[in-house]
């Protein structure tokens, strides 16, 4: 068996037909022509070797290969015949403890400090964007692949312009004392025809005081373009998953221990596949017959199936009165197999922090109650809460940056920016609203609290149009209050008897015109 060769960054590449259908390799550029300084010429050098380096994209590659399901798991060599080697299972055990997370990582928005409304500045750029979308691929790049990166620039109107990249195609060196890249390299070849580098490896290098944007041709490489912005930050934040003090890099959240456990499963269901086919069918072997036996009126032969279905049942003795031995071997049962592979389920639930059934409904997998539901939910919303403070570091750095880009002074306060995140856990909006009603009751918040309603599941969007709302029904009551005193008839006497204002006035009215006479 040939070992499979796996996917490279240019796999889609070579559908294009370039060069007489050699396609070109994207490869360190020779830094020694470049108009560059030398702390330039080196950061650039460096990071394009390591980024281009085999077995740092072959990782890569793997991660992305058992995220789809598309990674070789060879059998051992023993129960598979070598005819049967090509024969796979796909199992995305790997892709449901990913996509279980990224599920649940939902960016609402975000909060200036002493605010308990999302900025409408930063909401707008993050629609402006698209990155109520984009952001699901920043999250799943991150834990498939260990980090993604998102750059920030300027569109030509002046406005903010995100952007993500893939680590396949960009690549960092870590400041350890302000906890953020110091330089970053990226590349790729320009695929888009209406570009005038079309077909051509293109490379830009993000240092704290410049952005250079090169390309490659047939002299070698040229700068494009050079801004020098003097701004002391690089415009490029890496998001990392589960990062460590030895690398900030991060790691793909598929584990090995995760990939051997698919891998084992894999393996089990190939050996059940074969095992339908060769033990688990009955087999049925004749004893003291002859082909005369399988002959039709005619002297034919009948076929298989029909000597399967009839001629077994009306088998003659023979001339000595004999009747043929008819013995059967009965097909192995598949409970060995499920059972091996119940065992993974059982283990990768473990691994991931997915409730069984995640993996495959079986019976001691279903939770009977909403509080067993949350409680075998607990891990995994943990795992979520803990993935939003990292991510959401990044986040809040990438929309401070967004100001700075532009040439604004960034807004005071700004490093207690909070991101706000839907709930990471199980929905439960009548439970949820019980245990507001009952705080409100006990007078723990005001009854017209924002997070009153972010507690119930509200979005800032809904609750922000519930404040409008709100405040446009008091003003139309307080409004209708005044009407109503202005339109109020004067007080009528009842019973014959005056007012009480209108007794005083004739009293006093009495009093002056005995005075003057």
């Amino acid at each position: 068996m040939t070992s499979p060769t796996l996917p490279t960054l240019l796999d889609w590449y070579s559908l294009s037909p370039v060069n007489n259908g050699v396609v070109p390799l994207i490869f360190a550029p020779d830094t020694s022509q470049i108009e560059l300084s030398d702390a330039e010429r080196t950061s650039m050098t460096l990071l394009a070797t390591k980024l281009l380096d085999s077995q740092y994209q072959i990782e890569l590659s793997l991660s992305g290969m058992y995220y789809a399901g598309t990674n070789i798991v060879p059998s051992l060599g023993i129960s598979v015949p070598p005819e049967l080697e090509p024969l796979r299972a796909t199992l995305g055990w790997c892709a449901a403890g990913v996509d279980a997370r990224s599920e649940r990582l939902q960016v609402l928005g975000f909060r200036m400090p002493g605010q308990t409304s999302i900025s409408d500045d930063l909401q707008q750029v993050w629609q402006a964007n698209n990155f109520d979308a984009e952001s699901r691929l920043v999250h799943d790049t991150a834990m498939i692949y260990g980090r993604s990166f998102v750059e920030v620039g300027v569109n030509e109107d002046g406005s903010p312009l995100l952007t993500t990249e893939s680590p396949h195609n960009m690549l960092g060196a870590w400041d350890i004392r302000k906890r953020q890249l110091s330089v970053a390299y990226r590349t790729y070849y320009d695929v888009d025809p209406m570009s005038p580098t079309y077909m051509k490896q293109r490379s830009t290098l993000y240092t704290p005081e410049s952005t250079i944007q090169l390309y490659h041709d047939s002299k070698g490489w040229k700068v494009e373009d050079r801004n020098d912005h003097k701004q002391g930050l690089v415009p490029v934040r890496m998001f990392s998953h589960m990062p460590t003090i030895k690398s900030r890099f991060g790691v793909s959240a598929m584990a090995n221990s995760w990939r051997n456990c698919q891998d084992r499963a894999c393996r089990t269901l190939v050996r059940s596949e074969i095992a339908s086919e060769f033990f688990a069918t009955m087999k049925i072997f004749l004893l003291g017959v002859t082909e005369e036996n399988f002959r039709d009126g005619q002297g034919n032969l009948v076929s298989a199936w029909e000597t399967y279905t009839g001629r077994l049942s009306a088998l003659e003795a023979d001339a000595n009165g004999n009747l043929p031995q008819i013995h059967e071997v009965r097909g192995e049962s598949p409970d060995g197999f499920i059972s091996t592979i119940d065992q993974q389920a059982k283990i990768m639930a473990g691994l991931t922090g997915l409730p069984p059934q995640f993996l495959g409904l079986f019976s001691d997998g279903n939770p009977a109650s909403a509080d067993a539901i949350r409680m075998s939910d607990f891990r995994l919303k943990t795992t979520a809460d803990r993935l939003c403070n990292s991510f959401g570091n990044e986040w809040e750095a990438v929309m401070r940056m967004t100001y700075a880009v532009q040439g604004e002074k960034i807004p005071e306060g700004s490093e207690r920016l909070e991101t706000d995140w839907a709930y990471t856990g199980i929905p439960t909006p009548s439970a949820d609203a019980v245990t507001v009603t009952t705080q409100i009751g006990a007078g723990m918040i005001p009854p017209t609290a924002d997070d009153a309603l972010a507690a119930c599941g509200w979005s800032p969007v809904q609750r922000q149009r519930f404040e409008d709302e709100r405040k446009r029904t008091q003003g139309t009551q307080v409004l209708a209050a005044q009407l109503g005193q202005l339109q109020q008839p004067p007080k009528q006497a009842v019973d014959g008897q005056q007012p009480k204002a209108l007794d005083n006035l004739t009293a006093k009215r009495s009093t002056d015109a005995a005075t003057a006479g």
